[in-house]
C-alpha cells in the first residue's frame, strides 16, 4: 500500500514553537519586499521566506501569513513584485515590518509598465504572476511565475540570521549572469 493511502496521524511535536523558531533561525535568509498594486493602492510586505522553485519554467515561492490582511488584498491582483533588499535597507525594514506600517512610504519606488511597485534602489527585482497558492499551516505557500527579472546593483544583501540582521563576511563581487 502507498503512503498516500495511509497518511500518518498528526502527532504533536516533541518541542515548542520557540525551539522550532530558534532551529530554523540558524538558516540565513535574504530579505525581500513583496509588492503589488491593489486598485491604485501600492502595497508591500516584508518576507524572508523567498526560495527558488524551478528554472524551467522560472518559478519562485514565498510564504505570507494566512492572517495577513495585506496579502489578502495583494493576492487579488494576481501579479506581484519581489524587491531584493540590500544591507543598507536594514533601518527601512525595521520601520516597515510591523503590521499596518506604510511599507512604500519614505522609500523611492516607481510603477513598472504593468503597474507593480518597484523599489528604485533594490539590488534585484523580479515580477511574477501567481502560479499557485497552497495552504501550509498558518501560512500560504505562494508560487510565482517570473515574467521579468533585473539585477540592478552589486551591493551586499540584507541577511537575516538567528532573529537578527547581519552581514556577509565574504564581500567578493558575485559572478556576472549576463
Amino acid at each position: 500500500m502507498s503512503a498516500a493511502a495511509h497518511p500518518l496521524p498528526a502527532a504533536p511535536p516533541a518541542f515548542g514553537d520557540e525551539l522550532f523558531r530558534a532551529a530554523l533561525g540558524r538558516f540565513a535568509t535574504g530579505v525581500a519586499l513583496i509588492t503589488a498594486d491593489a486598485g491604485g493602492a501600492p502595497l508591500g510586505l516584508v518576507a524572508n521566506s523567498l526560495a527558488s522553485v524551478s528554472l524551467r519554467p522560472p518559478l519562485l515561492s514565498f510564504c505570507p501569513s494566512r492572517d495577513s490582511l495585506t496579502w489578502a488584498r495583494m493576492r487579488r491582483t494576481r501579479r506581484f513584485g519581489v524587491n531584493l533588499l540590500a544591507a543598507r535597507h536594514e533601518g527601512y525594514v525595521r520601520r516597515v515590518a510591523p503590521a499596518g506600517a506604510d511599507r512604500l512610504g519614505g522609500v523611492p519606488w516607481h510603477p513598472t509598465p504593468s503597474g507593480v511597485p518597484r523599489l528604485t534602489d533594490a539590488i534585484a527585482y523580479l515580477e511574477c504572476v501567481i502560479d499557485a497558492e497552497h495552504v501550509a499551516g498558518d501560512h500560504w505557500i505562494v508560487v510565482g511565475h517570473v515574467e521579468h527579472a533585473d539585477v540592478a546593483r552589486d551591493d551586499p544583501p540584507l541577511v537575516f540570521w538567528a532573529s537578527r540582521f547581519t552581514g556577509l563576511t565574504d564581500r567578493r563581487r558575485p559572478a556576472d549572469y549576463d
